[in-house]
């Protein structure tokens, strides 16, 4: 295989957020929904910082049909298939039914139009996006097709996800592959990065292949709060100084549930004891602490803590309209494109706690049934081309965080993603990547959610 890679990556020349297993059901779709609310507001928005066509993007893409060519006689490690000559011939004239959160209708069109098209025009696949509102949907689709006997022809072609229900899929032993490390543009990710190789605490073992990456910062309006608090502890202190005028959303959001994980890993002052399976006398040490603190701040929350946000969009329009200070984000590079769109105003800033921030990745699975495996590994590959990593990186445009690494790519192709503009609101690449932290392992969040509803929410 690593021979095989090493000629792919002649070929091809040289390649910067996301997601967790058998997790709560909701997590999953909350997951996928808050990367996506964070796309741009409106699909005219998109078209306007988009490149218009698929030439456009082409001149900026370094990844060249001859290029492609090239890689087309190269051996692949994959399931199935000797070269990915043979998996461009068995997919040709094919339709892939990508199964993933459809609720956004700008990143639905992103989708349809930058990797859509592309490989419809490039290798003559169809890709059928399948939405979702919950990716448990097709998770529980790939199960009951098991359970009645469907092997082969199946339903699902590819599934975005991660966490629980790619947990889930792996444990059932219901994937296609491993695969993903055997894709020509696999050598544009560093497999050693744990952040890539584990989804949420579960090796990923070439079942998925990432696609995005998302990391926690927190927002604020440098207006008001010239400067953040740094620690939980000042949190706390500004909270019970300026009622009203924080919160966050309620999980299953995962923006929540994020903040309530952060929590967690304060609270334990070691985060590696969540790296491992749910331990309830661990969860049983450190959750009084959590629920202390949540209910403490609770009265001096926004509308007394009566209520919470249920979105990261509603946070976000309370800190638009300074009814709050603060938000969250998933996507570090949003907060800019939020102004640079007129959302936000110029004030707002972003920062990490001293303590570090969860950073997890985002990915495409192919379940061990799909009828067009050979056609999903297309797409795939696709996503990762640095033509299309550039197009999802650039905060003019999609602005989403990159699971490739930029080490892998040309110069011309590190010239073009350094020329962007990141934005006054956005940290610096070097502090963002010093103070990631690894998400907790997947069967952690169900019972902190859990935990939060009954000793925070219903308390």
């Amino acid at each position: 295989m690593f021979t095989a890679l090493a000629l792919v990556a002649a070929a091809c020349g040289t390649d910067d957020e996301a997601e967790p297993a058998a997790a709560p059901e909701t997590q999953a779709t909350t997951t996928t929904a808050a990367m996506v609310e964070e796309t741009p507001t409106t699909t005219e928005a998109m078209e306007e910082e988009a490149p218009a066509t698929t030439e456009a993007m082409a001149e900026e893409a370094p990844t060249t049909t001859e290029a492609m060519e090239e890689m087309m006689g190269t051996m692949v490690d994959v399931p199935m298939y000797d070269t990915w000559e043979d998996v461009l011939a068995a997919a040709d004239g094919t339709t892939v039914n990508w199964h993933m959160w459809g609720g956004n209708e700008n990143l639905n069109s992103w989708v349809d139009t930058y990797i859509g098209d592309v490989v419809k025009e490039r290798y003559n696949v169809t890709l059928n996006r399948v939405p979702l509102g919950d990716t448990v949907e097709a998770v529980n689709l790939v199960l009951n097709e098991h359970q009645a006997g469907v092997t082969e022809g199946g339903s699902v072609d590819m599934i975005w996800i991660n966490g629980d229900n790619f947990k889930t899929l792996k444990e059932a032993d219901l994937l296609f592959g491993p695969w993903s490390e055997g894709i020509p543009n696999a050598a544009h990710v560093n497999w050693d990065d744990p952040s890539i190789a584990y989804d949420f605490g579960v090796s990923v073992d070439g079942l998925e292949s990432p696609w995005g990456s998302a990391q926690m910062v927190f927002v604020y309006n440098s207006a008001y709060v010239p400067e953040p608090p740094r620690t939980f502890e000042a949190l706390a202190e500004w909270v019970h100084a300026n009622p009203g005028l924080f919160t966050y959303t309620a999980p299953p959001d995962f923006h929540g549930l994020s903040f309530v994980k952060h929590m967690f890993y304060w609270a334990a002052d070691d985060y590696s004891v969540f790296q491992q399976p749910f331990d309830q006398a661990v969860f049983d040490s450190i959750a009084p602490k959590v629920w202390e603190y949540l209910n403490d701040i609770e009265p001096d929350l926004w509308r007394g803590g009566d209520t919470y946000p249920t979105s990261i969009g509603a946070l976000q329009d309370l800190l638009a309209n300074s009814e709050v200070y603060f938000g969250m984000s998933l996507n570090p590079r949003r907060p800019s494109t939020l102004i640079n769109n007129g959302t936000y105003p110029d004030t707002i800033r972003t920062w990490v706690m001293d303590t570090g921030t969860l950073t997890n990745k985002n990915y495409v699975t192919i379940p061990k049934n799909a009828s067009n495996p050979a056609g999903a590994m297309i797409v795939a590959n696709h996503i990762l081309s640095t033509e299309n990593q550039l197009i999802q990186a650039n905060p003019e445009q999609w602005g989403w965080g990159l699971p490739t690494d930029t080490t892998t790519w040309t110069q011309e192709e590190r010239d073009i993603l350094n020329s962007y503009d990141r934005g006054v609101a956005t940290l610096p690449f070097d502090v963002l990547a010093a103070a990631g932290l690894p998400e907790p392992h997947a069967s952690w969040p169900t019972q902190m959610e859990a935990g939060w509803i009954e000793n925070v929410l219903e308390a």
